[in-house]
């Protein structure tokens, strides 16, 4: 639990594009954003993306004032044109990059409180249910999410007693893992999704392999050299780090103060509430970085 608490800063010019400071600078560029979520999918999915509406940063609310809301990192939709020459959305991507390893249970329902707030969203009254499109949510971790060593998990709804009947309710969910293992017999398609993944977890010059990781490579590097960005990193990192200190010191209070009257264990036990109070106020600090991005 301390290990959120105890990183150290981490210099700008070594950030990967997996780190959430850099992956919202990329994603806050109008061209950078879409060009890099472009590559991201023609890669994963294996197939040229057409038209595309962008959202970074994109909040949610939840369906009241005291529920859970949700705020995700790259929002896309893909439209073509009907009959009547109006764009309709026929697919739907969220792309969460995602370092916090101690959050690896959570990610499946995780996943489904994602996709169920996005569908109510796209859903409007009077409109048939056919009418919602694909949804596409794809985690890309530094972590091994299932404990298979493999580069790519795919996680869909079946019939579990007759899983041979088509189930088609139009949500996959994706979980991409940088340092996974490519399949037996990979192909040309997955060898690049292995290269780009690789460049996402680790955006060193030894990564660049490809025209894909190239033309990210120029893009990572343009993005460090912008104006202010040392200044808006720094703030998020003070804004962090208060957020945090103010957790831990919360949990020192606390647990001495109960410790005086229910004993060491009770002040243990205190002390680690506070520390996910101070994780889960890592959260906020991201919602803090995307405002600070979006002010400066």
């Amino acid at each position: 639990m301390k290990e959120a608490i105890e990183r150290k800063m981490k210099p700008l010019e070594e950030m990967d594009v997996i780190d959430n400071f850099l992956f919202t600078e990329i994603m806050s560029d109008e061209e950078n954003g879409p060009e890099v979520c472009r590559m991201i999918l023609n890669c994963v999915l294996k197939r040229e993306i057409g038209e595309i509406h962008f959202t970074p940063q994109k909040v949610v609310p939840g369906i009241s004032e005291r529920m859970h809301g949700i705020r995700m990192d790259a929002y896309l939709t893909e439209r073509r044109h009907g009959k009547s020459g109006e764009a309709e959305e026929i697919n739907v991507f969220d792309i969460e990059p995602d370092k916090r390893s101690s959050r690896r249970e959570e990610l499946p329902r995780r996943s489904r409180y994602y996709g169920d707030l996005i569908d109510v969203k796209l859903l409007g009254t009077g409109t048939d249910y056919e009418k919602l499109p694909e949804l596409v949510t794809i985690f890309i971790l530094s972590y091994d999410p299932f404990g298979e060593n493999s580069m790519y998990y795919e996680a869909g709804t079946v019939i579990k007693t007759h899983p041979h009947i088509p189930y088609d309710d139009g949500v996959r969910r994706i979980y991409l893992y940088v340092d996974g293992e490519l399949p037996g017999e990979a192909d040309d398609d997955e060898r690049k999704m292995r290269n780009l993944l690789r460049y996402i977890g680790n955006s060193s010059a030894s990564n660049v392999t490809d025209e894909t990781t190239k033309k990210l490579d120029e893009i990572v590097k343009n993005t460090k050299l912008k104006k202010d960005i040392g200044v808006r990193y720094m703030k998020s990192w003070e804004i962090a780090r208060d957020y945090i200190e103010e957790g831990r010191e919360e949990g020192r209070e606390e647990g001495r103060e109960e410790g005086r009257k229910e004993g060491r264990e009770e002040e243990r036990k205190n002390t680690e509430a506070a520390i996910k109070r101070a994780e889960a106020a890592e959260e906020r600090v991201k919602e803090l970085e995307a405002m600070l991005s979006s002010k400066s």
